[in-house]
């Protein structure tokens, strides 16, 4: 059984995403494709701006868009800091018998040496390292470089678009965007601006 993982915050998840999850879905045809949403990253300092709840359902909006993929929250019920070993750990356990690969970017790739446990999860995992900022052509093994156009869109971009009242047309689905304006998410009230 061939399983990939893309973690993240999703806060919200957005096209970059999408063509992410797309193109690698589209090369490697796993039996599962899991979209985890991070619960405590210890590597970011803030947290998720949109309820679980709300994130969650903008996955499911986006796996209905995609036509494949499931969610998996065992990251945001987890107490405490969420490390990647321990949700590789959760799922080797979970599915005894499948190959396991993560979706990381190459900002996260650069920053490995922080990660809990590193030296065991590159033996647990493989790693599909999808360009971001460079193109990345020879990387030792458990990596794998996966090139795709670069897009530059980020959650952080849209929740301040939002905030400031302007259109997010074009980085998110539109299921994606009327749930986000229906939920009134990333909002800035206007006392918060007064200040």
């Amino acid at each position: 059984m061939k399983i990939i993982v893309y973690g993240g915050s999703f806060d919200p998840i957005h096209i970059g995403h999408l063509t992410v999850a797309n193109e690698v879905y589209e090369q490697e045809r796993p039996d599962l494709f899991l979209f985890i949403p991070t619960g405590h990253s210890p590597l970011k300092q803030t947290g998720a701006r949109a309820s679980d709840e709300a994130r969650v359902e903008m996955l499911k909006l986006a796996i209905h868009y995609l036509g494949f993929g499931s969610v998996d929250t065992v990251e945001m019920e987890r107490e405490g800091k969420s490390y990647t070993y321990h949700t590789m750990r959760y799922l080797q356990d979970k599915y005894p018998h499948a190959e396991l690969s993560i979706v990381i970017g190459t900002d996260q790739y650069m920053s490995l040496n922080q990660w809990f446990e590193v030296e065991k999860l590159k033996s647990m995992v493989r790693f599909i390292v999808v360009n971001r900022d460079v193109e990345m052509l020879d990387l030792p093994s458990p990596f794998q470089p996966f090139q795709i156009p670069r897009m530059d869109i980020s959650s952080t971009m849209i929740r301040e678009r939002i905030a400031n009242h302007k259109t997010i047309r074009c980085f998110v689905i539109d299921t994606i965007e009327r749930f986000i304006r229906k939920e009134h998410l990333y909002e800035t009230k206007e006392s918060e601006k007064a200040r």
